[in-house]
């Protein structure tokens, strides 16, 4: 077994050099982040009867490009409406929100940004003073779109939004739901790119190889790049 494995990464490895772009590929990569502009509190955590709501109205931000488009620190304005009408798990020391369906934009003339979720994970530590909005559900996949960058086709996407200075700290109210809250924030945005056909040949390939060596049981076989 100790043979078997040691071959399929000699083979894994072999396919990334052979195809570069596969190992982008298999990977996450940060393509853009934000933070505000300023130190006030432009996040607001809201209350309902049914549920929570989160919303940020024109907040100053500055978005920062590292992908898919001229790298660089953009002035923006940042704006922010999501919902979810699960009530609040107690997970000992963090409390948890599902079901986060909501729209981001990034803009200054143009669309910098635009982001389109759906079930999305709040987080909240057990001091009440941070949280965290994170999506990473590939079976409810983001919709990104931009006018700043040229954003490929991604068959994996995440978001991981922070939310600092939470205040008052956050609390579970007698209906199940969070407690009304103003945040700082800032974020990250990842996705990984759909290889190209001839790069999934590659790979296919090489698993082929894979399992002919594993069925040989050589100790001494080695996969050649």
């Amino acid at each position: 077994m100790k043979t078997i494995t040691r071959l399929a990464g000699t083979a894994l490895g072999c396919l990334l050099l052979a195809s570069p772009a596969l190992a982008v590929d298999l990977l996450s990569k940060t393509f853009a982040q934000y933070t505000q502009q300023s130190s006030d509190k432009v996040a607001h955590y809201g209350a309902t009867g049914s549920g929570n709501t989160l919303s940020i109205t024109d907040a100053p931000a500055f978005l920062v490009v590292t992908d898919y488009g001229p790298a660089g620190m953009y002035g923006s304005t940042l704006s922010m409406t999501a919902s979810s009408a699960a009530p609040i798990t107690n997970l000992g020391p963090q409390f948890e929100q599902n079901g986060w369906n909501g729209t981001m934009t990034f803009t200054n003339g143009i669309n910098q940004l635009s982001v389109a979720f759906a079930n999305a994970i709040f987080s909240y530590d057990g001091s009440g003073g941070s949280a965290s909005l994170i999506s990473t559900d590939p079976s409810h996949m983001i919709s990104y779109s931009s006018d700043l960058m040229s954003l490929p086709l991604f068959n994996f996407r995440n978001f991981s939004l922070a939310f600092t200075g939470i205040t008052p700290p956050f609390n579970v109210a007698g209906n199940g739901f969070g407690s009304a809250f103003s945040a700082n924030t800032a974020g990250s945005f990842a996705g990984s790119a759909v290889p190209e056909p001839e790069v999934w040949a590659t790979l296919l390939m090489g698993f082929g190889a894979i399992g002919l060596v594993a069925r040989r049981r050589s100790a001494s076989a080695a996969v050649a790049c």
